[in-house]
């Protein structure tokens, strides 16, 4: 508010406001200071219908990739109790942590993919990752990433040369994650992946993660609706 408005408020008088407008608590978008708003309108309007007229003539699917951890304990958790209660749920879990790296892509048509590294993903698992989506699709493919150092190696550049037949890398605004439909599919990832159960081990994180990774496969119409979130409707 002082950065803004040159305004100082008590913090105590702000809430006061806050409720008196019928102003709710709500989760933030994080946003960096490095983002430049002229690179994502450029992004909007120029950049990303080049790309989709570009893949329409030849004739190109157009799919976003990110990638995630996937950890043994989510941060979203809730539990339940009567109205009033001081009794809060108790969670039995393993006091273990533990993860698995995952990359997935999707497109506004439903179709997913997806590979789970155990290790950080390097410029091997990236361009394994980018080898299974050409081999699954009939036309040439249109990946966009975000600006991940791996995506811009000179191993992945020299990779990318030898398949230009098949395949063309295209890469985000910088810190602009919500124009990437992707990202919502983690999202949508970390909330359900353990509705079934936590897991006990990396083994059991893995298949929680499969099986869940599987059903959206088996489920394009969920996957097509990450398209509908308001950020990334320009690439429905």
């Amino acid at each position: 508010m002082f950065r803004e408005l040159n305004i100082e408020l008590p913090i105590s008088t702000v809430g006061d406001y806050l409720a008196k407008w019928q102003f709710t608590s709500k989760k933030p978008i994080k946003r960096a200071y490095e983002r430049k708003d002229s690179a994502t309108k450029e992004w909007l309007e120029v950049t990303y219908p080049k790309i989709k007229k570009e893949a329409k003539e030849k004739n190109a699917d157009i799919w976003w990739a990110d990638e995630t951890a996937c950890v043994s304990m989510p941060s979203n958790l809730k539990g339940y109790a009567p109205i009033g209660s001081k009794i809060k749920p108790i969670l039995t879990h393993t006091a273990k942590k533990f993860k698995v790296n995952m990359i997935s892509a999707i497109t506004n048509t439903g179709k997913s993919m997806f590979a789970l590294y155990d290790d950080s993903i390097a410029t091997d698992n990236f361009i394994d990752f980018l080898e299974r989506v050409i081999k699954s699709n009939d036309k040439k493919v249109f990946m966009i990433v975000d600006n991940l150092r791996v995506h811009h190696a000179k191993k992945v550049k020299e990779w990318e040369e030898e398949n230009k037949d098949k395949i063309k890398l295209f890469y985000l605004p910088p810190y602009s994650p919500e124009f990437n439909p992707d990202e919502y599919l983690n999202q949508d990832y970390k909330s359900n992946v353990h509705k079934n159960g936590l897991p006990k081990n990396q083994k059991e994180l893995k298949e929680n993660t499969q099986n869940y990774m599987e059903s959206l496969q088996n489920n394009p119409q969920k996957v097509a609706n990450f398209f509908l979130h308001p950020s990334v409707k320009y690439a429905g």
